[in-house]
């Protein structure tokens, strides 16, 4: 009988519901931590993978940078370019030919009185 009282005894209950509530308490701001570091980690699972690809962007872009530079050191890199440019030449155009166009010369069509004048050359 003795233990039944201590075991409802007043004090004693609401000293466990106190620890549960307290216990409760602990576990929700655990809970809250985990889920606010479960959150940055996929933010920064988000960035690396964005960063991962503006790298290999870059790194494209360096060996383009890289390639167009040693095709300037060349005179033909700079022929090219210059080509290119001023919209001389099409892209792989080896060699520009300009032909001056001929003079028009007339159409020889011969009438009756124009073989009269060769055949009578001193009429």
């Amino acid at each position: 009988m003795a233990m039944m009282r201590y075991r409802n005894d007043p004090v004693r209950l609401f000293g466990r519901r106190l620890l549960l509530l307290v216990l409760l308490g602990l576990v929700v701001v655990v809970i809250g931590g985990v889920w606010n570091a479960y959150q940055k980690e996929q933010e920064s699972k988000a960035l690396r993978t964005r960063a991962e690809v503006q790298l290999s962007d870059l790194s494209e872009r360096q060996t383009q940078l890289m390639s167009d530079v040693a095709s300037l050191e060349t005179d033909r890199g700079r022929e090219e370019v210059l080509r290119e440019q001023y919209a001389l030449a099409a892209r792989g155009e080896g060699l520009i030919v300009i032909v001056e166009p001929q003079p028009e010369q007339p159409h020889a069509t011969s009438t009756f009185m124009d073989k009269l004048k060769k055949a009578f050359t001193w009429w």
